[in-house]
This record gives structure tokens, sequence and C-alpha cells, in this order.
């Protein structure tokens, strides 16, 4: 009887504790979890505000038509741009929005005019706040958009 007892005692002894590394290892995957989650959606909100700023500064720069051409010949097909007044326009449009200031290092890498297109590309670092707690520096993300003057 008494060694059953300690046979009983010892399996009891044997099961203590032994959710601890489990506890201990799912709390370390949802911190994972946690940090990658936050670091992506920090990355998205920053790409779409990025996004956003330029499909604005290329919509801003299609509006910049060539008037004196339009009512000479009158509007007949697309409409023509003054590629001047279309990157003064887009220039114009990231100084003055409020996102070019939020971005940290917000720089329009490139603005390329045709006579009927505008296409916009800028770019801006993410600082991630693990991923950049970890390195030591963002990412870079960057974004294109274009925009066309039609008459119908």
């Amino acid at each position: 009887m008494k060694r059953l007892q300690r046979l009983r005692r010892l399996q009891r002894r044997g099961d203590e504790g032994s959710t601890l590394p489990l506890v201990i290892g799912v709390v370390v995957v949802v911190l994972m979890l946690l940090t990658v989650v936050t670091d992506v959606s920090v990355l998205w909100l920053q790409r779409r505000a990025l996004q956003a700023t330029v499909d604005g500064a290329a919509l801003a720069g299609a509006q910049a038509v060539d008037l004196p051409t339009v009512y000479a010949g009158g509007a007949r097909g697309d409409l023509l741009l003054d590629p001047r007044a279309a990157r003064g326009a887009v220039r114009s449009y990231t100084a003055s929005v409020p996102s070019s200031k939020q971005l940290t290092s917000f720089r329009l890498t490139a603005v390329t005019v045709t006579t009927t297109t505008v296409t916009v590309r800028a770019a801006a670092v993410s600082r991630p706040p693990f991923l950049s707690w970890l390195t030591g520096r963002g990412v870079t993300v960057v974004a294109e958009a274009s925009a066309r003057t039609t008459t119908g």
C-alpha cells in the first residue's frame, strides 16, 4: 500500500510544471505574431498614404492643360498638357498636402509628362516600430500613379 501511494506521488510530481513550457511557447508565438502584424500594418498604412499623395499629384498635373492650344484649335481629341505647368502643379500639390510632410523622407523621384499623360513616382521611408528597433533602419516604400487627359 505504501509503495502504491509513493508511486502515485512520484507520478503527480512528474506532471507538475509541464504546462509552463507550453504557456511560454504560446506567449512567444503570440508576441511574434503581434510584432509582425503591427509592422506590416504600419507599412501598409504608410504605403497607402504615399499612394494617395501620388494619385492626387498625378491628377493635379493632368489638369495643367495647354489652354492656348485648346482655345486656338478647339477641344478635339485629347487635351494637350503644358509640361512645365504640369510639373509645377505636381510639385505644388505635394508641397501643400499634409501627408507629404507626415511621411518620413518623402521625395518625388520622377515626374514624367507626355502630351496627354502625367506619371508621378515618389518614395518615403517607413519606420515600422519593431523592425526599426531591431535594425535601426526604415523600409523604403515607393508608389507610382499616372493620369491622362481626354475629352470623352
